[in-house]
């Protein structure tokens, strides 16, 4: 085997520790998850978890913060000066509500950081970082909506954080997944706290 193949090799079975730990996490919590638990899931030593992440800790936060940037790149793809603020705002909607539903298991670990941010210093900053910059474009975005007379007056701050709170509150919401209709009746009432005109 080439270096480039086991290079190409350890990536995978690294990749695949992190997933497997993400779903544990998720689903099973930090305490009652085990290394030996994601090593089985990822068809892996446990030996081989620790020579990849370190501990626990490091693993979870790894599980936290790596996913973190593809996240927010996802997020933030949203026009902050469009021609028609309530055309953008409703796609962006539909859009973030579509990644909160296929990253479910992710969105759990955010929740398990930001509740236990203390405990778990290097998570909550990264989190805690990335959740500011969305809510800074999302502010941006009303601000201009504001500015072009097509969004009603509001403080715009407090908007994005209700915004954001919405949509990770609706993930938390359900423990089984909402049907589609639920998602569009969510849509429309997130679509109302930027009161287009």
């Amino acid at each position: 085997m080439s270096s480039e193949d086991q290079k190409r090799t350890i990536e995978q079975k690294k990749e695949k520790v992190l997933e497997s730990a993400i779903k544990r996490f998720s689903k099973k919590g930090y305490d009652a998850t085990t290394i030996s638990e994601i090593a089985k899931d990822a068809n892996v030593s446990f030996g081989l978890v620790s020579t990849y992440y370190g501990n626990k800790e490091e693993l979870f936060t790894v599980c936290v913060t790596k996913p973190a940037e593809s996240y927010l790149e996802e997020m933030l793809k949203f026009n902050t000066q469009p021609a028609i603020f309530k055309t953008e705002i409703s796609q962006m909607i539909k859009n973030h509500i579509k990644i909160i539903y296929n990253r479910k298991d992710y969105l759990r670990l955010l929740v398990q950081v930001n509740s236990q941010y203390e405990r778990f210093p290097k998570a909550f900053q990264v989190a805690n970082l990335y959740t500011q910059k969305l809510t800074k474009k999302i502010e941006l975005l009303i601000r201009n909506g504001q500015m072009a007379d097509q969004l009603a007056s509001g403080n715009t701050e407090k908007i994005a954080i209700a915004y954001v709170s919405l949509l990770f509150g609706l993930r938390l919401s359900y423990a089984d997944d909402p049907t589609s209709e639920d998602w569009n009746q969510f849509a429309e009432i997130a679509l109302r706290l930027f009161g287009p005109k």
